[in-house]
Order: C-alpha cells, then structure tokens, then sequence
C-alpha cells in the first residue's frame, strides 16, 4: 500500500513538473480569426462563419500574441514576463518556452519568416530572435518603443519610440541604425505605404494634449508631408483595395478614407477600441471595453455582426 502511494506521488510530482495545461486543439487547416484578451488573460478563436469555437483560459500575464510561419506556433509575451511561452496549436499545449527577460511589448516575424523581432521597452532595445528564440542582435533605440513595422523595398525596421520623439530606422541587413527622424509625442498605430514614400503615424497625445491628428511622413527622409484630421487618439490604420480606415480610440470612430485622403464615412463602433484588422474582405474592430469584436463591412463600415470575446480584447490574431 505504502509503495502504490509513494509511486502515485512520484507520478503526481512528474506531471506537476513537466507536464503543461490542455487546451481545445486547433485543426491546422481551419483558418480563424483570435482575439488576445488581456483582462482575464485568454484567447477566443472565431471561424469563418464568425462563430466562437474555442477560449484558451492562460494564467500568464501576457499583453500580446504572434503566429510564426507554420501557422501553428504562437508566442505569448508580455511586459512582466521572465519568459515568452511557446504553445502549438494543434497540440493545444505549451511546448517550451524562451528566456528573454522582462519588457517585451511587441513581437513581430519579418518578412523571411524566420527572424522574429522583439521590442523591449525596459532596456528601450530591439532584439532580433532567430526561430529558437535566441539572440543574433540587439540594437539600442529611443525611449519605450512600441510599434515596429517592416519596410520591403528599403529593407528597412520602423521603430516607433512611444517614451520619445524620434522613429528609429535600423538596416536590416546591417542590424544598425541606418537614421532617426523627428516625429510627435506618444506616437503609436503605423502605415507604411512604401509606393507613396509615405509612414502614417498617429497617437495619443501628451498630457493635456489629446492628439487630434494623424501624421504622415515621408518613409525615406522622415520629413513630415501632411497632417490629417482624425479625433481623437488615431491608433490603428488598415489600408485595402476599398480605402484607407482609421481608427480612434479616443471617440471610438473608425474612419474611411479615399485615395485623396477624403473621409468617405464614418462610425462610431465599440468601447474603447484599440485594435483593427481585415477578415474575409471584413473589417474587424475589438472593443476593449465592451469585450466584443465588430464586423464591418468594408464599404459602408456598417456593423454586420457582434461576437462576444474574453475581457479586454487588444489584439487580434488571422489564420486565413
């Protein structure tokens, strides 16, 4: 008796130590959209017919979520994580996990799909992470970055420095900071339309001030082009075959523009919404505050369709 106990305990110990938490497996031909909820820290997954099939309930305390190349791997980070946890999705487990320390914001996959950008905004750096999550580079840039976004035809890291008022350019073949342009304060939300030389950035504003405006630079000097009305607290952008759409937090408004930067029409969606992307030629918005996503459709920017989500929906992850 005393040895069957010992043995379930040994296996108990085993399990608590390598064991990780199941979660609902994700077929690895069903396209989705997710939501990245960090009030209750879970995961909802969508199908195409927009109904919810899956909530992964997590215990870290993450901020944001990347897919890699094989649409199957994501990485959960967040600022006060030691560690980005690495789970597979049609395991619906967590595989492993990479040391990387606290501060990291942001993550992204370039365009090779094998280097994986992440902003660490405690030491205000840029690492460049090969597909095991270890360190090749790490370059140092402005105060608290935040948005990063990559440039094709230059070949080129836009550095979106939250805590300062420079965008940070770095070489991505060199992985040196090619220059530095002056831009506003608490900028955050990226455009980059290469064809045009132009970066739209647009932000918060700067204590009392609430940004109202939304500007655009040119992506090859940092020279700043023009300054579109968009109140307030322009945030996201999203650029389609049907217009340019801007959303802002501040007035929960999404904005569609033309191709002369003419807004065509106009909404108010949600509650505090942070978060905008393009599904099934849709547009879908994520309210942070109403815990819901909003599908719209993308010449009228009428509301379609209302899902519920986990709470606080930031950030939306596409399968397609």
């Amino acid at each position: 008796m005393k040895w069957s106990i010992n043995l379930l305990l040994a296996a108990f110990l085993l399990t608590g130590c390598n064991g990780s938490h199941a979660y609902t497996k994700i077929n690895k031909d069903e396209a989705f959209l997710a939501t990245v909820n960090i009030k209750d820290t879970s995961l909802t997954f969508i199908d195409e017919n927009y109904h919810s099939f899956a909530e992964w309930d997590m215990a870290e305390p993450f901020t944001g979520a990347l897919l890699l190349a094989d649409k199957d791997t994501i990485l959960l980070y967040g600022k006060e994580m030691e560690e980005v946890q690495v789970f597979s999705l049609s395991a619906g487990k967590r595989i492993k996990s990479w040391k990387t320390g606290k501060g990291i914001v942001n993550m992204q996959l370039l365009h090779d799909g094998k280097s994986i950008v992440a902003v660490n905004q405690s030491d205000h750096s840029i690492y460049f992470l090969n597909g095991e999550g270890e360190k090749q580079h790490v370059v140092k840039v402005g105060k608290s970055p935040l948005t990063v976004l990559q440039g094709e035809k230059a070949n080129r890291l836009y550095v979106i420095n939250f805590g300062d008022t420079k965008c940070t350019v770095i070489n991505l073949e060199t992985k040196k900071v090619d220059f530095e342009f002056p831009i506003h304060s608490s900028s955050t939300g990226t455009l980059l339309r290469e064809e045009q030389d132009e970066i739209w950035i647009g932000g918060h504003g700067d204590g009392d001030h609430v940004e109202e405006d939304l500007y655009i630079y040119s992506a090859t000097t940092g020279k700043l082009k023009k300054k579109l009305k968009a109140p307030t607290m322009p945030i996201k952008f999203l650029e389609s075959d049907e217009g340019i759409y801007v959303l802002s937090h501040g007035t929960s408004s999404l904005y569609k523009l033309n191709g002369k930067y003419e807004e065509v029409e106009r909404k108010v969606v949600g509650v505090n919404p942070f978060e905008m992307a393009s599904f099934k030629k849709d547009v879908i918005v994520a309210g942070y505050d109403s815990d819901e996503i909003y599908v719209m459709d993308a010449k009228t920017v009428d509301v379609k369709q209302t899902i519920k989500v986990g709470e606080g929906p930031f950030q939306l992850l596409l399968r397609e």
